[in-house]
């Protein structure tokens, strides 16, 4: 016998191209458990992602980015003692247990009932924009406040870190002695140059902001790509599946894509030294 495998080429018309085929015509195929068209249920999945890690990374950046700034500029001071030991206290609490604890005690009659324990709020086409926001709002709060604190605390940390290296350099010192107020200091001089670790950071959200959360979605039962991942791989559901791991790893590539075109944004340096090597 023969264990050496062999490469036999039988054409393009298999299972394979076909799919590679229809694939780059925006067509992913059937989802074998209801026979709609894959595309479809991804859309359909990839709104609720979208409003709860969207919302959920844009209040982390926008808190976590003050926190970290002010907390390099009067760094082993009381405020940083302070929310050092908050965050590191919030980054330690795993986000399933802290959204089990939430759903048991804000969500139940025996405790203290004030918000719904899960789903994401159907409402009909009658009811107005405003008890929309309302009903979606009670409903996504928990999940978006699970997935906000985690962040939160990593990304202040990365910044406080970043700026505490630049608030050390030599161009911090000149800007000082010219008279330069503290918050033109910090922000004008200091942030850009402390942004690098956000960028990098940027390179993951992409992904992670339509690749959903797994174990949050699934815990509130919001029918986003993360429960819609777990869904089709328990019932092998492949079509869904492959579309699903396409989807993330393009996102994967746009989003360090994007995170070097930040960079040469942030930095001149990095157009300077492409044109050097050219011009060498």
């Amino acid at each position: 016998k023969c264990w050496v495998p062999g490469w036999q080429w039988y054409g393009a018309d298999n299972q394979y191209h076909r799919w590679l085929s229809g694939m780059l015509h925006g067509d992913f195929g059937h989802s074998l458990r209801d026979q709609r068209p894959v595309a479809v249920r991804i859309g359909e999945a990839v709104r609720w992602t979208l409003q709860i890690n969207g919302l959920a990374i844009l209040f982390a950046y926008l808190l976590s980015i003050p926190l970290g700034v002010y907390a390099a500029a009067y760094v082993g001071r009381r405020f940083d003692r302070i929310t050092s030991f908050v965050l590191f206290l919030l980054y330690s609490l795993p986000s399933f247990w802290v959204a089990s604890l939430l759903i048991l005690f804000l969500t139940t009659p025996e405790w203290l009932d004030i918000f719904p324990s899960m789903g994401v709020g159907e409402v009909g086409p009658e009811v107005g924009w405003w008890q929309r926001l309302s009903v979606r709002a009670s409903h996504l709060f928990l999940p978006i406040f699970c997935l906000t604190y985690g962040s939160l605390a990593f990304i202040s940390r990365q910044v406080r870190g970043s700026m505490i290296e630049v608030l050390g350099s030599d161009y911090i010192r000149t800007a000082r002695a010219k008279g330069l107020s503290e918050g033109r200091v910090l922000w004008r001089h200091a942030f850009r140059n402390g942004l690098f670790p956000l960028i990098t950071m940027f390179a993951g959200v992409l992904p992670a902001a339509l690749a959903g959360s797994v174990v949050i979605e699934v815990i509130f039962n919001i029918p986003g790509m993360g429960r819609l991942t777990v869904d089709s791989i328990l019932t092998k559901d492949w079509p869904v599946v492959y579309a699903l791991l396409l989807l993330a790893g393009t996102l994967t590539l746009v989003g360090i894509l994007l995170a070097d075109l930040l960079y040469a944004w942030a930095d001149p340096r990095v157009r300077l030294g492409k044109a050097k090597n050219a011009t060498a």
